[in-house]
This record gives structure tokens, C-alpha cells and sequence, in this order.
């Protein structure tokens, strides 16, 4: 049984999501591609996803295995498909020029930081060509599509964990009750 907390929390999680999105855009270039910063972010949603589903097994009662996964994907396909959808209009279709900024900051920062580390050139030319595809392949929707499947695959296990930590079994009297 999937709970309307569900929906409530997925679409919660893509409107912070966006929020930020949309805060990271004005501000400027460095606070939208600051590593750190989106993760926290992440790992913000995920702790208010688990929470939610901790959540919907009080207003049940009871939550078996399926249905907090069942709980925890609805939130998940509406957080990862809107924010995701959100920010490729941001970068591909509302603001192109802001794209391409984005993509170029995120190379120089990983090549500088490749170059501190002290990278082979040859290594170093060879993550610059793959992060140029990656861009280009992400630039189309159907890249996207398979960019945020990935994401959400990702939050999905996530949730198997969490469905797993999070339900709960039946009482003899609970069952005893359902059998009446």
C-alpha cells in the first residue's frame, strides 16, 4: 500500500532539490559546481526520505518489506525525475551558454585536481576526452534518461536498505485480528 506521505515527500525532496538548483544558478558558477555542497544536499534528501518512511510505518502501524520499498521508490521516482528533468531544462534548454560553462568549470576543476595529484599527462588527456562524451551524451535528453536511471538506481538501494532496517512484523494478535 503506498501511502500519501510518499507522494507528499518525493515531491518535497524535488522542490528542495530545485530550490537549490535555482540558488546555485543565480549565484554564480562556483557554488553550482561545488562538489561538496550538492552532496550534503543528497545526503540531506536521503536522511529526509528514511525519515518519511519511518514516518508512513507509524501511520500504518505495520510495514512490511514491499510496501517500504514500494513507499520509499514512489519518493525516489518523484525526487530523482523532476529535480533531474529541472536541472536539463536549466542547462540545455532555458540556459545553453550556462551549460557549457557548467561542463567547462567541472573539467578545468577535475584536471587541476588531477594535476595535484600528480596525474601522467597521458592520463590526464584521456579523463579529459571522457568527460567531454559524458558531457555531450548528457546534453541529449536521451543521455539524461540514462543519467538519471543511474541516479536513481542508486537512491533505490538505498531504499532496499532502509525498507529492510524499517519493517516490522506482524504481533499474533495482529494477525489473529486479520484472520477474524
Amino acid at each position: 500500500m503506498i501511502h500519501p506521505h510518499a507522494y507528499k515527500t518525493g515531491l518535497i525532496a524535488a522542490g528542495i532539490t530545485i530550490a537549490y538548483t535555482l540558488i546555485s544558478y543565480l549565484v554564480g558558477i562556483d557554488l553550482f559546481t561545488n562538489f561538496w555542497i550538492p552532496m550534503l544536499v543528497v545526503v540531506g534528501i536521503l536522511v529526509y526520505m528514511i525519515l518519511s518512511l519511518k514516518k508512513i510505518r507509524e501511520y500504518l502501524g505495520f510495514m512490511s518489506f514491499k510496501d517500504g520499498f514500494l513507499n520509499f521508490a514512489v519518493m525516489a521516482v518523484l525526487y530523482v525525475f523532476i529535480s533531474q528533468f529541472f536541472y536539463f531544462l536549466l542547462i540545455n534548454v532555458i540556459d545553453p551558454d550556462f551549460g557549457v560553462a557548467v561542463s567547462d568549470t567541472i573539467i578545468e576543476k577535475a584536471i587541476g585536481m588531477m594535476e595535484r595529484f600528480g596525474a601522467p599527462e597521458s592520463e590526464i588527456e584521456k579523463s579529459l576526452i571522457e568527460m567531454e562524451e559524458n558531457f555531450e551524451s548528457q546534453s541529449t535528453f536521451g543521455g539524461a534518461f540514462i543519467g538519471w536511471i543511474k541516479y536513481l538506481s542508486f537512491v533505490l538501494v538505498v531504499g532496499l536498505i532502509a525498507a529492510a532496517v524499517l519493517k516490522s512484523k506482524k504481533t499474533s494478535i495482529e494477525i489473529i485480528e486479520e484472520v477474524e
